[in-house]
Parts: structure tokens; sequence; C-alpha cells
């Protein structure tokens, strides 16, 4: 009979709970120092604009982005007043299903201290720990790309219809977090060749298991077409086309996959370390060794979805193959229970978390100067940091509240898509006498529409976060600037009608 869980002993639970507290109590420690992203500033407006309104469920659509984070969101919105903090709340949620997720794989994977590993250098990895404080997809696209991955494997071992089911829902829950879920999905038939004998290979045995994948498949693809209630849903194929090439022109351009791939590695190992990497390759030998059917499955899992990205990509950041990272953790925990000498191993342990922990002081303390590898540098830089995002929405609640509820404060923003308007409408909801508006593009500094807008209302602004503007431009009096990490100041802007 299939055993579901490991058996733990007293002083195991109590490991099991450290764990988690130190989980918590470093994701949650300075959650929202970082400022507002712009993909930040899109999802949780549209987790705003769906909770105040039902109509706009699937709000998400209309730029072909799966719904499901969008909604997870929602209850953290109703209990937590800063929207940012309640987003990211919400993805440190679902990086403890992360954590508890390695635990049981590396206890499925060998046995439970390289449960325990895993967990440790799932907590400690700077790569997932970014993620896990950030208010977008990926720490719940990890998360349920995990749990697929256990349920796989539990259901090539038992066999079980309630398994199939339980599979079924969560593959399809994590095909409404992002498309690249799509991956671990076909990967479930997999999962098999952990469990299967040559004497039943033809057999009924894996007819019938076979049959519980369908099920399994089935059910996903039930949940995924829920999305057919927006008319909005072919919007997803759009939007991957912009980020992927066709299937014909994968190897059109052999100097994209390589980078690709370097790419990949290189990001790792800013990101994890090299004691990380080397104890990945330890982990993968040990295993190929010891389990040559694991050594497979594993390797498929870590190199199968990044390879498929790596081949469709047409732009490419480190979020886009974040989901790798934890199975690198988890062969890097085999490789370090396989050592056997108990000093050796914690020796092992320190120098692979000696980076890691230098990373996540900067990510708490100082994230804006911590070292992103360049195309990471959007976070802290640029039009799609947010920094004076919060701060400029505060000023203009205070000044809406000043003028009073008869006169209307209007704000102007560069940008109709992102940071701005959305982080400010984020910000200032339920201001009734404020109006944020977005112009783009905007071809003079101040735009004549905007000029004349100020001589009917006084209270006339203009946000600026990407033109560079060296002085004051004539006919804007400069109310707040807020510097980012090199360029691109936020500044606020009154307009002088004239």
């Amino acid at each position: 009979m299939q055993r579901f869980f490991p058996k733990l002993v007293k002083k195991e639970w109590l490991i099991l709970l450290g764990i988690v507290i130190l989980y918590l109590g470093l994701t949650t420690y300075n959650l929202t120092k970082l400022p507002i992203f712009v993909d930040e500033a899109l999802y949780l407006r549209w987790s705003q604009i769906a909770w105040k309104d039902a109509s706009w469920r699937f709000i998400s659509l209309t730029d072909g982005k799966q719904p499901f984070y969008i909604w997870f969101v929602i209850p953290f919105l109703k209990v937590f007043k800063d929207p940012l903090y309640a987003g990211r709340l919400a993805s440190v949620v679902s990086g403890l299903f992360t954590v508890l997720g390695l635990g049981y794989l590396g206890w499925l994977m060998k046995d439970k201290k390289t449960g325990f590993f895993a967990m440790t250098l799932g907590v400690l990895s700077p790569y997932l720990f970014f993620y896990y404080r950030f208010g977008i997809m990926e720490s719940t696209l990890v998360a349920s790309v995990i749990w697929v991955v256990i349920l796989s494997i539990l259901l090539a071992k038992s066999r079980r219809l309630d398994v199939a089911l339980i599979l079924g829902m969560v593959t399809g829950l994590s095909l409404l977090v992002k498309s690249s879920a799509l991956f671990f999905c076909l990967l479930i038939p997999f999962a098999y060749v952990l469990d299967f004998k040559k004497t039943t290979l033809f057999t009924k045995k894996t007819l019938s298991y076979l049959f519980l994948v369908l099920i399994a498949w089935s059910l996903s693809y039930i949940i995924y077409n829920i999305q057919r209630l927006s008319p909005w849903m072919h919007m997803i194929a759009e939007k991957n086309s912009f980020f992927t090439v066709s299937y014909g022109e994968i190897l059109a351009e052999p100097k994209r996959l390589v980078n690709n791939f370097l790419d990949v590695w290189r990001w790792q190992y800013a990101y994890s370390g090299l004691p990380i990497l080397a104890l990945f390759f330890l982990g993968l030998y040990r295993l190929m060794r010891e389990n040559i059917r694991a050594f497979l499955y594993y390797l498929v899992l870590t190199m199968g979805p990044v390879l498929g990205t790596v081949a469709v990509a047409s732009l490419f950041a480190p979020r886009y193959i974040i989901y790798a990272t934890p199975f690198v953790l988890l062969s890097a925990s085999y490789g370090l229970s396989s050592l056997q000498k108990p000093k050796v191993a914690l020796i092992a342990l320190l120098l692979a978390l000696s980076l890691p922990i230098v990373l996540i002081s900067k990510l708490l303390i100082d994230p804006i100067h911590f070292p992103y590898v360049p195309v990471d540098e959007g976070y802290v830089n640029g039009w799609s940091a947010g920094n004076g995002t919060k701060q400029i929405a505060d000023w203009a609640r205070a000044r809406a509240k000043e003028i009073g509820g008869e006169k209307k404060l209007v704000i102007y923003t560069e940008g109709t898509f992102g940071i701005l308007p959305h982080g400010l409408e984020l910000y200032s909801q339920g201001v009734k006498n404020l109006e944020v508006i977005g112009v783009y593009p905007i071809s003079d500094i101040p735009p004549a529409p905007l000029v004349s807008a100020a001589f009917e209302n006084p209270e006339t602004y203009l946000v600026l976060n990407n033109t560079v503007t060296p002085d004051t431009p004539a006919g804007l009096e400069l109310v707040l600037s807020f510097p980012k990490l090199r360029e691109n100041p936020m500044r606020l802007y009154k307009i002088i009608a004239r």
C-alpha cells in the first residue's frame, strides 16, 4: 500500500515548524521595502477591480494573462489596507506551499533528510526568495507545478482515481496561473518511469494508469476552459505569441538558442552560487548511480521545461525559467544527503548557503542596491520601477481631502498602462474627488490640452516617469521628485495655466 505521508517523530516536527517559522519571518520582514514594479501595479489593480466589480473577474484576460493569481489576491485585499502588502503576502503564502512541496518531493525522492535539506535550500534560495515576496504570478506558478509533480508521482505509484482527480484539479489551477504550467501538465505520464515493471508494461495495469492520466488531463482542461466565460480568452494566445517564436522559426536563429541556454546558467550562478550548482551536479551523478529511473525523471523535470522555454522564447528573463530552480535545489539536496560524513555534509551546506544568506540579507535591507543581473534592473530603475508611486498617491489623497469634496483634483500621467496610471489608481482607490487620467504619447511638455485643462481647473497636475527633463519645463512647477537607481526619477508637476 502506498504511503502518502512520511512518519515524523517529535524532533522532526520541531524542525519542520522551525523551517516554516524561519520562512515566514524572513519573507514578511520589510515586505514593501522594494517599491512597486510595473507588473505588480497591473495585477494588483486588476485584483482591486475584480474585487469591487464581479463582471470584471476575468479582467486580466484583456491583456492575455490567466486570472488565478488575480483571484487569489482578492481575499488579501479585503484584510490588508496596503494593496502592495496584500499582493506580496499572497505570494508569500504561495511560496510556503513551494517550501513544503520541496520537502515532500525530497522525501519521495530519497528520504526525510533529503526533504529537510530541500526545504532549507528552498527557504534560503535568493532566486526563489525574491519571487516569494513579489506581487506577480511566479510564486504561485512555482508552487502549483511542484504539486503537479508530486501528484504525478503519487498517481504513478498508487494508480488511484482520487489521486487522479486531485491531480486534475491542481493541474487545471496551475494552467490558470500561467501558460508555462503546460510543460508540467504534458510531463504527467513520464512519472510512470519511476514505477513500471517490464512484466506489466503491456498489460491492463498500464492501460488503467493511462486512463487515470486521461481523466486528470480532461479535468484540467475543463477547469482551464472556465476562461471561456470571458470573450477575451483568445488574448492568451496573442500575448504568448509576443514573447515566443513560432515552431517553424525555432532553429532559424542558433545564436538566440545558445544565448538563452547560457543565460539560464548565468542566472542560476548569479542568484544561487557555485556551491549550489556543484551540489546540483553531484546530486544528478549520485542519482544516476543509485536510481537510473529517478535520474531520468528528475533530469527531464529540470531540463525539459527549460529547453522548451529556451527554444521558443524571443524575450527572455530570469522570471521566465524560475520553475526550474526548485528542481535544481532538489538535486542539490540529494547531493547533500548522499555525503556520508555528517561534518562534510554540514560544511557543504554552510558553503552552499554562504552566498544566498548574503544576497537575502541585501534583499531584506537594501533591495534597491541588490546585485541584479542586467536584465532584472528594471525592478529598481527606468520606466518600469515604481519608486514614488505610493508617495504621490499619498500626497494626492491628502490634497484631495484638503481642497474639499466639491472640487476635483486631476492628475494626468505619462502612460496609459502600467505603473502610470494603474499604480496611482491602486493606491488612491476610493478617493471620490480625485481623477487619474493616462496620456500617451506625450510630444510636448506640458501637453497643450493639459494646459487648457489647467485654465478650467487649477488643481491639474502631471506625472512624468519616462521622459527625461534636466530642468523643470516652462509651464510646470515641480511638486515632488523621487529618484530611482540611476535614471528616470518619477516627478509630479503642477501645470501652470498661462
